[in-house]
């Protein structure tokens, strides 16, 4: 072979190698920098979490449908066997409070619907047939205050799990469901017929002012509690009496005392209106048993609550 043909392959290995040298360096080898110190820079880059969705922490909620929420960061707690609630009404509940009221005052075609949690073990204290409906209640009472027509507001209890109840405090004690205002319906009539005039009867013991009711008569103060919020003409009348032992103008005095007694009874353990009550004593004047006899005498002490 001669040295010419030598010659050109050199050449032409020599130009193969500089070509991939050039490729390595500038595309190649380009693309491969761009990529590393990509890698790098991302590797440097501090780390940022992306941003994370408040959880929604409204406990008490009013909502109805789409035209009206509001919530707070709290329940209405109540102790064990109590109906008061311990949650003071400030800060943003008297906001969230004031808002609702707002909007159910000017949609009077609305109504809120308060249900009233409580446990077996509880005792209920209250005038009415269980703790629930007592608690549903005494947060009713509060609403009307800020002048909401009661008859916009319904209650109702509803047993829960003992578990509800931690350190001596049911920490839910309501919830709150918005519907159409609940039209006059037939239990207003029911109630007027059965009780218009006719009075409910508790007795007394001697010089005593305790009041043991029975499951009857508390149904009785939840149907007149339901008149009374739906019919604004209507009252009750609260008439004490005693027996013909003693002194007159003592047992005059022992009457009052005791319908005045029945009348905050009322108020406090079944949230009726002492505005809402009349009180009367009649002393031994008006008897419906022999005061010859125990038995007479024991039917005579009593106070009469009466719808009018």
């Amino acid at each position: 072979m001669n040295k010419s043909i030598w010659w050109w392959i050199f050449f032409l290995a020599g130009c193969c190698f500089l070509m991939a040298l050039l490729c390595r360096s500038c595309i190649c080898g380009g693309a491969m920098g761009i990529t590393e110190k990509a890698a790098s820079a991302v590797a440097a880059a501090p780390v940022i979490a992306a941003p994370v969705a408040k959880a929604a922490t409204s406990l008490w909620n009013f909502k109805d449908g789409t035209a009206y929420a509001n919530g707070v960061d709290q329940y209405y707690k109540f102790r064990t066997s109590d109906f008061t609630h311990i949650t003071p009404v400030s800060g943003d509940m008297t906001t969230s409070m004031k808002e609702t009221m707002t909007y159910l005052k000017s949609h009077p075609d609305r109504s809120l619907e308060i249900t009233g949690y409580y446990t077996k073990d509880e005792e209920n204290k209250s005038i009415l047939p269980n703790l629930g409906l007592a608690r549903a209640g005494n947060i009713s009472k509060y609403m009307t205050s800020l002048g909401v027509a009661s008859n916009q507001i319904t209650t109702k209890g509803v047993l829960v799990p003992a578990s509800g109840i931690v350190n001596g405090i049911l920490a839910k004690g309501a919830e709150f469901t918005f519907t159409g205002k609940v039209a006059a319906d037939g239990r207003l009539k029911t109630i007027k017929d059965r009780l218009f005039g006719k009075p409910v009867t508790l007795y007394f013991g001697t010089n005593q002012d305790n009041i043991n009711l029975t499951a009857q008569q508390r149904t009785d103060f939840a149907d007149l509690k339901y008149y009374l919020d739906n019919v604004s003409t209507s009252n009750l009348e609260v008439s004490g009496h005693t027996d013909a032992v003693g002194n007159r103008d003592y047992n005059v005095n022992l009457s009052q005392e005791r319908a005045k007694f029945v009348s905050d009874y009322l108020s406090k353990f079944g949230g009726i209106n002492t505005s809402r009550t009349r009180v009367l004593g009649s002393g031994p004047d008006k008897p419906v048993g022999d005061n010859a006899t125990s038995a007479g005498r024991a039917k005579n002490r009593r106070v009469e609550v009466t719808l009018r």
